[in-house]
């Protein structure tokens, strides 16, 4: 796959084929899960809803997530229960933080308690850019949506005490390390969505190909826009999804 409308037409034959239906299956069984209080009733469900939301946009995404919308909150709240200590925490974390954003950029109310659970627990969890980059890049862009900056400065290539410099529309085409340093040092400059925009175009121009080398995945993109256009652009949360369903559009149309 090597332009948007590869991607797209991929994961439309594939909700097509089997996954609408095996998702549909699943939903009593998540119902389940809810009433026994068991964190799985969201566990997995980031991975297709997140290519549901580039493929068919936010407005498909909240049809097929009504019948368990309400069972966010208390997976959440139980899986973090699970995490009291010290120990280092596995990147299944994300598949939480994943689907709490899906969830809020896709326009579906979601306490903002729910988010703030996972404040304590971000600096716990264990990446490298070398092993798993797209959950290194993810644990970076929830820290900054969050603003803890301890879980992203690191990542972005700075000491925790250093000062992150912000140049306004600059762009970075394949590198996330500084395409991190650059949303980061937006947020702590008080930089607007103008000034952050060239790089979230020329990061989706050059998505398809980051994920083709493992780079970054679904949720990924999904954070970038989140940052940019809430926590940056403070544009409502629960419009995030159109404008990333709006930017593909846009590139399909150019053949990207």
């Amino acid at each position: 796959m090597t332009t948007w409308a590869d991607v797209r037409r991929h994961t439309d034959g594939q909700l097509d084929d089997y996954a609408l239906e095996m998702l549909r299956e699943r939903i009593p069984q998540r119902l389940e899960l809810f009433r026994q209080g068991s964190p799985a009733a969201v566990g997995q469900l980031e991975f297709w809803y997140a290519r549901m939301l580039i493929a068919r946009g936010p407005a498909f995404v909240r049809r097929e997530l009504e019948p368990i919308k309400h069972v966010l909150p208390s997976s959440v709240a139980a899986y973090v229960k699970d995490c009291v200590g010290d120990y280092t925490l596995s990147s299944m974390l994300f598949e939480y933080v994943d689907a709490t954003n899906i969830f809020e950029i896709a326009g579906l109310d979601v306490p903002p308690n729910v988010f703030e659970l996972f404040r304590p627990l971000l600096v716990r969890v264990g990446t490298d850019h070398r092993d798993m980059p797209e959950s290194h890049w993810t644990k970076a862009l929830v820290s900054i949506a969050l603003g803890e900056r301890l879980g992203w400065v690191a990542i972005a290539g700075f000491c925790p005490t250093q000062e992150v410099p912000f140049v306004p529309r600059a762009t970075f085409e394949f590198n996330m390390q500084g395409l991190i340093a650059h949303l980061g040092g937006a947020i702590l400059s008080g930089a607007t969505l103008d000034d952050v925009l060239p790089a979230w175009h020329q990061f989706m121009a050059l998505a398809v190909t980051l994920r083709k080398v493992r780079q970054v995945d679904n949720q990924v993109i999904l954070w970038v826009a989140r940052v940019v256009f809430h926590h940056v652009g403070k544009q409502p949360l629960s419009t995030v999804g159109d404008r990333v369903y709006e930017e593909i559009n846009r590139l399909v149309a150019a053949g990207v």
